[in-house]
């Protein structure tokens, strides 16, 4: 029968344990045989996983004429230490992930295994090799931190025998892989391999692309659809809504938890494994691209956590990510240092072309049985992608305004609710003044007869003028009958171009981390952040009348909503503001001027960023409708009413207890009660 691969049956060797009578006739085989035919030799497990192209590339680095020995350095396990008769500053190169010999040891080792297996002092066949190599050949196993790396060895506690966890970087590094001593986990290894080499192709088919687009443009010739369409730059503005309903939202997430407004979900819930393997995958190929140089540039740095982050897809372009993570900075040339540092990482997945092949149909089963729900595929990102700057539409670098020290202009429109106020100056004194804090608080308070508040507004604003002397706040006077639109453009009005403005409302309540990320997440000339707020249900509904410590920040879908049909909560650069149009002063009392300055501002091709915002949380209070208002207003501020009071689930069984008081009752003696 002829196999494909050669097998040389050695003379005088058996499979008796332990096996060094076997290694080194292996090697003296090697040596007699094709000694002068290659550079270099190896010695492998058979539960070791090669992958022979970085193998090529890594060798044809080295110069073959020299003595090396390459493999894992190894000193024995813990209980081996002092019984290998190795001398202080000995090892070896462990046998498993393999060991790589230089035609010039091989050609000094040889001659001399006879006196080699004549005086062994231990059975580890990997121990009596190195032994030898280091009496005859003059070298010993490399001491080097990159040898564990490319000879990649799975310690486990529980000795299962095989490499379960294939996305980290380690095993896209390695150069060989042990143990994986069962043959389905070889091909499972081999197929992961193989969606990397797929991934690989794919990324340089979008780099051809987009030289195509490149080439194009430069010589004024028309491109094709295909190439447009994969060719386009990275940036996060590849898609261009034309109307509200088109905006492609944002997802907030933490290292543990997604907060999302989609139907069917919760308002904060877990990352399935799906989700946290994206995650992962994206993270690990941010640190491989940060740390592609780390060797010369004497520092590597690793990845400690995410921060937050967030996360859509452009169903046309692909994934998108903005993350802030946490690092660690590692110096390891001239003075050494360990340096925490943080870092915003703009990051995108781009979808390549759709590719499909007919076959003929297969039995599901068989093919479940023989997909790895761990072998996905990878998407590279490109190395030209700049991960710590955002898409910058500006070529001025004069332009960019550094967010971190930005100070952040608060806009209160106020007319009555004077226990709100008290509310909310409390939460500011907690987030803003006492931790002294970059901002200014300008309360525009109308002046009108139906404020009978004022009064008690402006002393309240006085005591904490004077408790706070150098806190930057003030009341601006505004006249005529309650109007956000109008009070916020009387606001707006009393700052420069340059003047980042938060547009809030006197019923929430906000974190200083919020604050950072409205600096963040606003871009002067490109980008207003328009954050989905949570919305809390009335705690008496809630809470069955008992009215529980004031903690705010519970989301579940028992305590509140994320309020994604609205837009008055805002951050914007005045000049953006001016750019879109302003507010319509037209409009009075509650509601319609957040909808209509949103769809200016995409109008005015400006970038929306919407998301799910922890930091922020509408606090419930009882709402009024004015009969008076405009019909349309006073239709959505109805609307909004209803959708304080809580859940349906919520209200719907207190509907039932009301009416149908049997009806828990039946369900669960009939054991039919079911739950969301």
């Amino acid at each position: 029968m002829s196999l494909p691969i050669p097998i040389v049956s050695l003379p005088g060797v058996d499979d008796s344990y332990p096996p060094q009578k076997k290694s080194f006739m292996m090697l003296k085989y090697m040596h007699d045989h094709y000694l002068d035919k290659y550079e270099w030799f190896m010695r492998a497990d058979d539960d070791v996983y090669v992958k022979g192209d970085k193998l090529e590339n890594f060798l044809r680095s080295l110069n073959s004429s020299e003595p090396l020995f390459l493999g894992q350095t190894g000193l024995g396990t813990t209980e081996e230490m002092g019984k290998l008769a190795l001398e202080p500053g000995e090892n070896f190169c462990m046998g498993g992930p393999g060991v790589i010999m230089s035609r010039e040891v091989l050609r000094r080792m040889v001659p001399h295994i006879g006196e080699c297996l004549r005086e062994m002092y231990t059975t580890h066949e990997d121990v009596e090799i190195g032994r030898c190599v280091r009496r005859f050949a003059g070298v010993q196993c490399v001491w080097s931190y990159e040898m564990q790396q490319l000879f990649y060895e799975n310690y486990e506690q529980n000795k299962k025998g095989y490499i379960r966890d294939l996305h980290n970087s380690k095993i896209h590094r390695a150069i060989t892989l042990h143990p994986n001593k069962s043959p389905p986990y070889q091909y499972r290894l081999h197929s992961y391999m193989l969606s990397r080499k797929i991934a690989e192709l794919r990324y340089w088919t979008i780099q051809l692309h987009r030289e195509i687009v490149l080439m194009s443009k430069y010589s004024n010739t028309e491109v094709h659809r295909e190439d447009l369409q994969l060719g386009i730059a990275p940036s996060f503005m590849r898609f261009q809504p034309q109307q509200r309903e088109e905006v492609l939202e944002w997802e907030f997430l933490t290292g543990k938890y997604l907060y999302s407004m989609l139907d069917g979900q919760p308002p904060r819930r877990g990352m399935d494994s799906s989700q946290r393997q994206a995650l992962d995958d994206v993270v690990m190929q941010v640190m491989e691209m940060i740390n592609a140089n780390a060797k010369t540039r004497g520092r590597i740095i690793d990845f400690k956590e995410i921060q937050y982050g967030y996360r859509r897809v452009s169903p046309m372009y692909g994934a998108e990510y903005v993350l802030d993570l946490l690092l660690l900075y590692k110096k390891h040339k001239g003075k050494k240092m360990t340096v925490p540092v943080r870092r915003h990482a703009y990051l995108q997945q781009t979808f390549s072309k759709v590719q499909f092949m007919e076959q003929d149909e297969m039995d599901a089963k068989d093919l479940a049985s023989k997909i790895n729900q761990d072998s996905g595929s990878l998407s590279f990102l490109s190395n030209s992608l700049k991960m710590f700057v955002p898409f910058q539409l500006s070529k001025s670098r004069s332009e960019k305004i550094e967010p971190k020290d930005q100070k952040i202009n608060i806009l209160i429109p106020l007319s009555g609710r004077f226990d709100m106020f008290v509310h909310f100056m409390a939460n500011f004194e907690k987030t803003c003044l006492i931790p002294n804090q970059n901002v200014k608080l300008v309360v525009l308070l109308f002046n009108s007869n139906s404020n009978p508040d004022k009064v008690r507004q402006v002393e309240l604003m006085r005591e904490y003028r004077m408790k706070y002397p150098k806190a930057d706040m003030q009341i601006l006077p505004v006249s005529g009958d309650f109007s956000r639109a109008l009070a916020l453009e009387v606001g707006s009005s009393q700052f420069n171009n340059r003047s980042l403005l938060f547009f809030c409302d006197v019923d929430l309540v906000f974190t200083a981390e919020f604050l950072q990320r409205c600096r963040a997440n606003t871009i002067i000339r490109q980008q207003i952040y328009f954050p989905i707020i949570f919305s809390q249900y009335d705690p008496k509904i809630v809470y069955s009348g008992k009215v529980p410590s004031e903690n705010h920040y519970a989301f579940t879908q028992k305590t509140g909503f994320w309020r994604n049909y609205g837009f008055g909560i805002a951050c914007i650069y005045k000049e953006d503001l001016i750019r879109a149009g302003g507010f319509d002063v037209s409009i009075q009392g509650w509601g319609l001027e957040d909808v209509d300055l949103f769809n200016k501002v995409i109008q005015a091709g400006l970038k929306t960023f919407r998301s799910q915002e922890v930091g922020v949380v509408h606090v419930h209070h009882p709402v009024f409708c004015d009969p008076n208002l405009d019909p349309k207003q006073y239709k959505m501020c109805l609307g909004s009413k209803a959708s304080t009071y809580g859940s349906t689930q919520q209200l719907a069984e207190l509907w039932l207890q009301k009416h149908e008081p049997n009806f828990g009752k039946n369900t669960i003696a009939n054991g039919s009660l079911r739950t969301a």
